[in-house]
């Protein structure tokens, strides 16, 4: 399980430590199967789940289907019926009984060439957060907002991100995201700001 979800999920009581995590453990995360749907796959479920946790689970179509009906049920962050099809026939062909096949280029990949967009796909930021309208955090228009005006905006909002917080927004902490370079978080910040 990703640390910046963990603080989030424990606040919901919906959070489990396993007892060989380790921060490094993440570095050691195996990656799924390439295949049509798997970078949608990996953002979505690895908000939760370290991709050994996808990759061990070997269910049929209709497992999966309850699985996944399951999870939203448990306040996994919304999908669209689309994706919630893309997630389902990914899994339920690349991790279903037996001999997975071979791995494909995802052909469903997002086309964006936003390298922010990129960013926060990568960075399961999307999870979380839309544009227009408030998941578990605020929606990046809402932060635009709230930041209008303030000439420090940039920086403190990357501070934020790298270091997480609680309490600007609610009471779910919005951990921290340490792998993003400095370029990177005034990138994302300077995105964020300009979402209007």
């Amino acid at each position: 399980m990703k640390p910046r979800v963990l603080a989030a999920l424990a606040l919901a009581g919906l959070a489990f430590a396993p007892a060989a995590w380790t921060p490094g453990a993440l570095a050691e995360n195996k990656q799924l199967i390439s295949g049509p749907g798997s970078t949608l796959t990996n953002a979505k479920c690895t908000l939760c789940h370290d991709n050994d946790h996808i990759s061990r689970t070997r269910l049929t179509r209709p497992e999966w289907e309850e699985n996944l009906r399951n999870m939203q049920q448990r306040g996994m962050p919304p999908l669209t019926a689309d994706e919630a099809s893309t997630i389902l026939a990914y899994l339920s062909t690349y991790y279903a009984p037996g001999e997975p096949p071979a791995a494909t280029a995802d052909t469903l990949v997002a086309s964006t060439t936003d390298p922010v967009r990129k960013l926060l796909d990568a960075n399961a930021c999307l999870g979380c957060h839309a544009v227009d309208q408030k998941l578990v955090g605020p929606g990046f228009r809402e932060v635009a907002a709230k930041y209008a005006g303030d000439a420090g905006a940039t920086a403190r909002l990357a501070a934020e991100i790298r270091s997480g917080g609680k309490g600007s927004w609610g009471e779910i902490p919005m951990p921290g995201n340490s792998v993003l370079t400095d370029a990177e978080l005034a990138s994302i910040a300077g995105w964020v700001l300009g979402q209007k």
